[in-house]
């Protein structure tokens, strides 16, 4: 059975085909710029908007979280008649002040990106993974969303509470070449400390993609349970432990996505990112 949000195999595939071209040209200007001993600022600029028109793609509209909120009737109001709700408390509806009105607000939670920097996810998997953040910064509120990287440690790309541009993000991301072991405790404790900086007053929500191994560092389930709700998208691949991501979902009240390829990795985040909204979390 589906998740809420998620994809089938044959909708993966349909959705991955037409960005086949644009993928191409995203490579060359990768591995060009990649070689040179000083990167070229205006290639720099050409791959981030390649990266960018590749997740937009993707993301056809925002998939925000929103809650039911009910409210008494008043002249002016606005909302569907909460009729369930308006009979449970006043059966005899005597006056209109006695109305329930129903309406769909945008739930505001804080999202945490945390990607996998390691040596591993080095060239192409770095260039898939930059499709990916730009995919969650197309979908979730520009001041509610920090985004990390880690390796042997935590980085922070995007703090908490700024609003520039999906652009500088990108280029920041990419900017940072992965390297080094993979410290998934690191990730999730630099994330809820950002989380907490802020007064931690809203639901915090961690986006984790990562093989679930840890080869440095310590017990990450510890930290997982600190999180609201923790997805995480368990990227298969030699040595990866779909276990150990189920283990850290499930410590964290989230699920686990499973993402057998990594050219699915974008796809499966805006999946992850349409659960949380249809949950309402």
């Amino acid at each position: 059975m589906m998740m809420p949000g998620e994809a089938s195999s044959d909708d993966c595939a349909q959705e991955v085909s037409p960005m086949a071209g644009l993928n191409q040209r995203m490579r060359e200007v990768y591995f060009t710029n990649l070689a040179r001993k000083k990167p070229d600022p205006e290639e720099e600029q050409r791959l981030v908007d390649l990266v960018f028109e590749s997740a937009k793609r993707i993301v056809v509209h925002p998939s925000r979280p929103r809650y039911r909120k009910l409210t008494q009737w008043q002249a002016g109001g606005t909302g569907e008649f909460a009729i369930e709700e308006t009979l449970d408390e006043n059966p005899t509806l005597l006056d209109w002040e006695q109305i329930y009105l129903e309406n769909q607000e945008e739930r505001q939670p804080v999202f945490h990106g945390l990607l996998d920097c390691s040596s591993s996810m080095s060239g192409e998997k770095h260039l898939l993974a930059s499709i990916a953040v730009a995919v969650m910064l197309l979908d979730s509120p520009p001041a509610g969303i920090s985004l990390f990287t880690f390796a042997n440690e935590s980085r922070l790309i995007r703090q908490l509470g700024h609003t520039e541009s999906i652009r500088e993000t990108l280029l920041r991301f990419l900017r940072h070449r992965p390297k080094g072991f993979t410290n998934i405790r690191a990730g999730l404790e630099a994330a809820w400390k950002e989380h907490q900086r802020l007064g931690g007053r809203r639901r915090c929500v961690g986006l984790l993609a990562s093989d679930g191994r840890s080869t440095e560092g310590g017990d990450p389930l510890e930290v997982a349970k600190y999180f609201d709700t923790l997805v995480v998208l368990h990227m298969q691949g030699p040595g990866s432990s779909i276990e150990a991501s189920r283990e850290l979902a499930a410590a964290g009240n989230g699920w686990c996505l499973e993402v057998k390829e990594l050219s699915e990795l974008p796809h499966r985040l805006y999946d992850a990112l349409r659960a949380v909204a249809q949950r309402g979390v």
